[in-house]
């Protein structure tokens, strides 16, 4: 028996009750466009051969030679990173970078405009980014994503799926082994890690340099990414709710445990690439967003079924921490009550089976209530 007390319920209750995530896969031709990959004519044509053939936009943009197979490989393998601004900006990798030149490169303010505010800041000894602001060049808002995401480059300052390391694995230029051997001798060497691939034979400067130079360009993208996405956010953050009931009404009754599930978005197909089964993994981020609903104080089981893909090993995470799921998937706990909506995110770890293709996606989700 229990029983339920209906009470002023305020609107943080309100707001505490639904979690929600907005994730929103950035289009392959954006991303393309921002990196300077590709240019507005050759995406147009692309786009257009696409909507007369259905085929693939990558495939056909290396069909007409507007970009080859290593830089569009490495723009897809990271497309699942730019789905939101906390993403974007964990995704910073490479040298550190000055405010003004990082904004420049994101296309957010021009070189005048640089100039004018660096003039300004001699004459009044602010911060850079606080006169853009008091200028009008940019929002607080902006600021605060650019300064988080310069804080992220420079060697050693966190894992990154633009590392050159695992760039240069993404293009086949190096394998894992010679990566994590590269790391190894890089320790208190002080030397740059492509130096270090060269010197151990891992890998050819022109390699370096391609890697080097395809890392720029996402860094770039990446930042405009996660600057272009600053509106949503904040529109969501301001999203009113209903006002609160006032009413009170005390009922004793036996509730049956009960829990659903609405699958809100999640993908079709999973497309693995070659430079994935390189890596030996897939990273899939908000890859299911679903809608949970739960009565049951003990929380609900999630159901993961397996098709499809081989795997060795799936890491799901975005349920407060990271659990680990076989080839033949498993049963978890999560401790969830009232409605929520999550975002789950999947590593696919890939065994010798595996190999590149389009496949239906790969996990199959149910949840039952824990009694």
């Amino acid at each position: 028996m229990v029983k339920k007390m209906h009470k002023n319920v305020s609107k943080q209750e309100e707001q505490e009750k639904i979690h929600y995530a907005l994730p929103v896969k950035r289009a392959l031709g954006r991303i393309l466009i921002d990196g300077a990959f590709i240019d507005s004519k050759a995406l147009d044509a692309a786009l257009t051969e696409q909507m007369r053939t259905n085929k693939l936009l990558g495939d056909i943009l290396l069909d007409i030679g507007a970009i080859d197979r290593v830089e569009l490989d490495a723009v897809l393998m990271v497309q699942r990173d730019f789905s939101t601004i906390e993403d974007a900006v964990h995704t910073a990798a490479g040298v550190r970078r000055m405010l003004g030149e990082l904004l420049m490169s994101a296309r957010r303010i021009t070189q005048s405009q640089l100039n004018t505010a660096l003039d300004e800041q001699k004459k009044s000894g602010e911060k850079l980014g606080e006169v853009l602001v008091r200028l009008g060049f940019l929002n607080q808002r902006e600021l605060d994503i650019t300064l988080s995401f310069q804080s992220r480059l420079g060697e050693g300052r966190g894992p990154s799926c633009l590392s050159l390391g695992e760039l240069l694995v993404s293009a086949g230029y190096i394998t894992l082994e010679h990566l994590n051997d590269a790391l190894y001798r890089q320790r208190g060497s002080n030397k740059k890690l492509g130096e270090v691939l060269v010197e151990a034979g891992h890998a050819q400067q022109n390699h370096i340099e391609h890697g080097l130079r395809i890392q720029e360009k996402l860094v770039a993208a990446a930042l405009i990414a996660a600057l272009s996405l600053a509106p949503v956010s904040e529109a969501t953050a301001t999203q009113s709710s209903t006002q609160a009931m006032s009413t009170q009404i005390q009922v004793t009754a036996r509730v049956l445990a009960r829990a659903s599930m609405q699958v809100l978005r999640q993908p079709a197909e999973l497309v693995v690439t070659d430079a994935d089964i390189r890596r030996g993994y897939l990273d899939v981020n908000a890859g299911s967003l679903v809608e949970i609903k739960n009565n049951s104080r003990a929380g609900i089981f999630m159901t993961f079924e397996t098709r499809g893909l081989p795997f060795k090993e799936a890491l799901v995470s975005g349920i407060g921490r990271e659990v680990s799921l076989g080839p033949n998937g498993g049963i978890i706990t999560h401790h969830i009550t009232g409605t929520s909506i999550v975002a789950l995110n999947y590593r696919f770890i890939f065994d010798k089976s595996s190999q590149a293709g389009t496949y239906a996606w790969p996990l199959l989700l149910s949840v039952s209530p824990v009694e």
